[in-house]
């Protein structure tokens, strides 16, 4: 009797084990933001900050249709399209009417190729983006002096690095 009791309380034990199923928590890395450093372009190796830049993505409505980043800063992480295979983003180095400045508004495009990776059941599929390639319109009053990419050809698989060096 004691046997079939233990035996009993065993199978229980092993059922709902087997019944229950692990909770899954997404730690991968997710789909790669584009990563801008910024730098003198009168000094080329010295990275130089920006203050008052305001960034939207062109077409988008939502968390980057007017986005300023008031605080100085020499890098920048913002996201691509997934929708499509080009972001053009409109970076706008905003003036100060008590030094007589004006806004300056610059546009940069990144065309690239998506590729869909599977990342795991929990975090779903994550976008990288193969054969990128940013540039910028040139005009009279470009606050954007140059522009490297950092990798050639360009990939934005992860943020762990600068992609695109801005030089102003």
């Amino acid at each position: 009797m004691k046997n079939i009791f233990k035996f009993l309380l065993f199978l229980i034990i092993a059922v709902t084990q087997l019944g229950c199923e692990s909770d899954e928590i997404c730690l991968e890395d997710i789909t790669p933001k584009l990563v801008i450093r910024f730098y003198n372009a009168n000094i080329p190796s010295e990275l130089k900050s920006v203050a008052l830049l305001k960034v939207n993505i062109g077409g988008i409505d939502g968390e980057y249709s007017n986005e300023t980043i008031t605080n100085l800063t020499d890098s920048i992480a913002i996201p691509l399209q997934v929708i499509e295979n080009k972001t053009r983003f409109i970076l706008t180095l905003q003036g100060n009417s008590n030094q007589g400045t004006e806004d300056n508004i610059d546009t940069l495009s990144v065309s690239y190729v998506q590729q869909d990776i599977f990342v795991s059941r929990s975090c779903g599929y994550k976008t990288v983006f193969n054969e990128a390639e940013a540039s910028f319109v040139k005009d009279d009053d470009n606050w954007i002096k140059g522009l490297e990419e950092k990798n050639d050809p360009l990939e934005i698989i992860d943020e762990n690095a600068a992609h695109v060096k801005i030089y102003h």
